[in-house]
């Protein structure tokens, strides 16, 4: 329950620091990035590019443009200079924004609960009296992973499903018309991440299941996610980053996700790039079979050991 009152109160917190960061611009605001917009095109670099490009606006914005054209595209307007940008969906859920942020942290928030849902009946003792009364260890393992993973699920979709409704609430108090497009992305993007909850409580109760120590647990996933990260851009090995961890969860919780992959060589003259986009089917397919070799082994392991 605690953590089920942090992430609430992170998702609150990130409410209010998105509706101050777009919060609307000023008057002064505005005045001030005009005369920032009206300094810079003063610059003498900015002025010989603009009289090059008046004198062959061809060869700078393409055939159709004329010599009036070249100012509006050479000179920054005074936009360039707002100092914040404006509340939108796409752009809270961006690289910029605070949505995956906070998905991110939801998703760890729930993983610690997965380990200590299991931790804790370990540690108390109280698994072998269950056992007395539910002797099928099968049956105890699966109830408990279901509701585990129920419980992730609803933590996940009550977390973000508030934040989102914050922020749609702060645009519709400063009238601010929301895309469609944004809309859908935002939904499919609280559906992955509460799938992704629901794994990773999951998984988080499996690993405590079968290491019997939430602490192990914890301290696995970080070594894991730390040392992983780091094992998977030394090895000689090209295209490695497709298997980062980071890569894959960034992969499924983003509407698109492009990485820097450093093992990726590009000889001159061929066509290829270092920059590499992590598809959700290619991301979720990773992921669930970690999932899938977790839960197995747990429930295998449970099923045979000693308690």
């Amino acid at each position: 329950m605690l953590l089920v009152i942090a992430s609430l109160l992170v998702a609150a917190v990130l409410v209010g620091a998105t509706a101050w960061n777009t919060r609307p611009l000023t008057e002064a605001d505005r005045t001030d990035a005009a005369a920032q917009a009206d300094l810079e095109g003063q610059r003498d670099e900015i002025q010989q590019q603009v009289r090059a490009c008046q004198a062959d606006p061809d060869s700078y914005l393409g055939p159709s443009a004329t010599s009036q054209d070249c100012v509006e595209a050479l000179v920054a307007g005074p936009e360039a200079y707002y100092p914040r940008d404006l509340l939108t969906l796409g752009g809270t859920l961006g690289t910029e924004g605070l949505g995956l942020p906070l998905a991110l942290v939801v998703i760890g928030l729930v993983v610690i609960a997965g380990a200590t849902f299991a931790g804790a009946d370990w540690s108390s003792g109280s698994l072998t009296h269950q056992l007395i009364f539910e002797p099928r260890r099968s049956r105890v393992w699966l109830a408990k992973a279901v509701a585990v993973t129920i419980g992730s699920g609803l933590i996940t979709l009550v977390v973000l499903g508030g934040f989102w409704l914050g922020i749609g609430a702060v645009a519709q108090a400063r009238g601010i018309s929301l895309r469609w497009a944004d809309v859908a992305d935002v939904g499919w993007h609280i559906v992955r991440a509460v799938a992704l909850g629901m794994g990773a409580g999951l998984g988080g109760f499996a690993l405590t299941m079968l290491f019997r120590h939430t602490v192990a647990t914890l301290a696995l996933l970080f070594v894991y996610s730390v040392g992983g990260e780091l094992v998977v851009y030394v090895v000689p090995f090209e295209g490695a980053g497709r298997w980062s961890v980071g890569n894959n969860v960034l992969g499924w919780l983003a509407t698109q996700h492009r990485y820097f992959d450093p093992t990726i060589d590009c000889p001159p003259g061929e066509r290829c790039s270092p920059m590499q986009v992590m598809t959700h089917l290619e991301a979720g397919t990773f992921l669930a079979a970690l999932l899938l070799v977790a839960a197995v082994v747990s429930l295998v392991v449970f099923r045979r050991r000693d308690i």
